[in-house]
């Protein structure tokens, strides 16, 4: 890292974002939390919560069902999550594979010495696995995850300061609605990508990739940064 202002932090989402997916991944974690609790995962919750990670999901499952919502239970089911994956994994190997020009991307940014760190909605754990199987290169890169905050916007704000620059500094690239409203509330600038991109622009996100190949991100990085 070369902590350099002349080039802002790139922070990245996962899930929809540098890994794809997101069905077997959704059903991953459904399955975890039938698992754990015996009671079926209302999949919605990921439409109707403002706020989504692997945390905020489950307390608001556990809240509606009228469980309580100790830690361990949390913890078991995000070791439960993991243990599925793992297991789709070894069953398909290409199940979660690079988003289009991802792979590319993250190699030109290192080229090009550009600052770049990892938030997610995920937990640590399952989110290794997944980067891991789709060859995004992510250790030794400033990470924030679920584990380690509950909200988004938190996780945003950790990695900016793992990676040892100010959040003013951030643009965030990620493919959720909950991505963009993060960085409203942190009051730095968004790109979004992935499928979800006519939710985005209702939203109100006004920079959009459709995959994150190097000829189309740098471009749409100047805009960001000039506007």
């Amino acid at each position: 890292m070369n902590h350099s202002a002349a080039t802002p932090l790139l922070i990245f989402d996962v899930d929809g974002t540098l890994v794809g997916g997101e069905s077997n991944d959704w059903a991953a974690f459904g399955s975890a939390y039938h698992e754990v609790t015996g009671i079926d995962l209302d999949l919605s919750l990921f439409d109707r919560l403002n706020d989504v990670t692997a945390h905020s999901v489950i307390r608001a499952a556990l809240m509606e069902a009228g469980e309580p919502e100790p830690l361990p239970v949390i913890q078991d089911i995000a070791e439960a999550y993991a243990g599925i994956l793992a297991a789709k994994i070894e069953r398909n190997p290409g199940v979660f594979g690079p988003t289009e020009g991802a792979v590319e991307l993250l190699a030109e940014l290192d080229r090009r010495s550009y600052d770049r760190a990892i938030a997610t909605g995920d937990w640590t754990k399952s989110i290794s696995l997944k980067l891991d199987i789709a060859g995004i290169p992510w250790r030794g890169v400033p990470m924030a995850t679920s584990s380690d905050r509950p909200t988004r916007a938190e996780t945003i704000a950790l990695a900016a300061e793992r990676a040892g620059r100010p959040l003013s500094e951030t643009v965030y690239v990620g493919d959720g609605t909950w991505d963009y409203r993060a960085t409203r509330s942190l009051g730095i600038r968004f790109i979004g990508t992935g499928t979800k991109q006519d939710a985005l622009c209702e939203a109100g996100a006004q920079h959009m990739l459709s995959d994150l190949h190097p000829e189309n991100f740098f471009p749409v990085l100047a805009q960001v940064l000039e506007s």
